[in-house]
């Protein structure tokens, strides 16, 4: 839900930009829909775009745990060697 509502407050801003740079304060049709679409695009994308960012940063940090781990037990292997 926060990814959503996110999605949707950066469109708005997009929209904004956009909108303020093609139009340069003329109101014109053209603009307003080149506005629209990218704002549109970016509402619409930016969910998806974060939970990839955030997949990838939790899968990192799962490997980053599992490595730890594996280090522990070969330093404790080695203090103790198999007799």
């Amino acid at each position: 839900m926060i990814r959503r509502i996110t999605g949707i407050i950066l469109g708005v801003l997009a929209f904004f930009v956009v909108y303020s740079i093609t139009g340069l304060g003329t109101p014109s049709n053209p603009n307003w829909a080149l506005a629209a679409l990218i704002g549109l695009v970016v509402a619409i994308v930016w969910p998806w775009i974060f939970g990839l960012i955030m997949v990838r940063q939790v899968r990192q940090n799962r490997q980053a745990e599992i490595d730890e781990e594996v280090q522990k037990q070969l330093a404790k292997q080695q203090q103790n060697p198999p007799s």
